[in-house]
């Protein structure tokens, strides 16, 4: 077991916040959280990551309370890839990657080793970043932007990657692109991947499990194929919609008004 949350609230004074929220994470699970605007999905996530601290319930990370944790023990486990970057200085991509590398500093103000500098190389292979190290961070596009943000949370070696809808800014190709490169890493890392996602289908496609939140609530969690039926996407979004299935896989055809 990676995660476990066990009875979570988190109460806002004016919106819905999380009401009893109860599930676990198991290592290899690429985990979708899913629902419309406002039901509690990017709470849930800032309550995981512990930027939220819950006003009940118990949320565990290998069997210890989060609580627990140190934020440099933390850092170590976790990996994050925001929405939206507050980056605007004019960094080479080098430096931002090497960030990530700092809570694994021995001593905070020693400089970064050469086997640093050989991880940050490989990954920058792998991810096709290679040819961007020297590169202005501010003039790449949004998909390489991603990626590096994306190879900056690697590089701490997480044991679990959360991601804040992070295909919201990309097109269809770079979105696929990044959900294929968290998948692959599952598989070579053993590690686990929790995306706050809006698209059904890319869920659909990547994910393994599914949590349905509405107003604060988990209303479902399963499998795409459990959990993607007219019925519940009706309860869930209010959306009319046919379900088509191709290789086995479900993906939502949304139906327009009638009129």
């Amino acid at each position: 077991m990676i995660l476990k949350l066990k009875n979570v609230n988190f109460i806002y004074p004016f919106k819905n916040g999380l009401k009893n929220i109860n599930f676990t994470l198991q290592r290899g699970d690429f985990l979708g959280i899913l629902g419309p605007n406002g039901s509690g999905k990017s709470t849930l996530l800032k309550t995981m990551l512990g930027n939220l601290k819950c006003q009940n319930g118990e949320i565990f990370i290998f069997n210890q309370k989060l609580q627990d944790y140190s934020l440099k023990e933390l850092a170590k486990i976790i990996g994050f890839l925001p929405q939206n970057s507050q980056l605007h200085t004019p960094l080479k991509v080098i430096d931002v990657l090497l960030m990530s590398k700092y809570v694994h500093l021995k001593y905070n103000f020693l400089s970064y080793s050469k086997k640093d500098l050989e991880e940050l190389k490989i990954l920058a292979t792998e991810l096709k970043l290679e040819h961007f190290l020297d590169r202005n961070i501010l003039s790449l596009s949004g998909g390489e932007f991603q990626r590096v943000l994306l190879a900056r949370a690697l590089l701490k070696n997480p044991q679990v990657l959360f991601l804040d809808e992070p295909t919201s800014a990309l097109d269809l190709n770079y979105a696929i692109e990044l959900l294929n490169l968290c998948e692959n890493l599952i598989k070579q890392r053993k590690i686990s991947v929790v995306a706050v996602l809006h698209d059904l289908n890319l869920a659909a496609l990547f994910c393994n499990k599914i949590l349905f939140l509405k107003e604060g609530e988990i209303r479902y969690q399963g499998s795409v194929k459990q959990l993607f039926t007219k019925e519940i996407l009706k309860e869930i979004y209010n959306l009319d919609c046919e379900i088509i299935n191709s290789n086995q896989t479900p993906y939502v055809f949304a139906l327009k008004e009638k009129r």
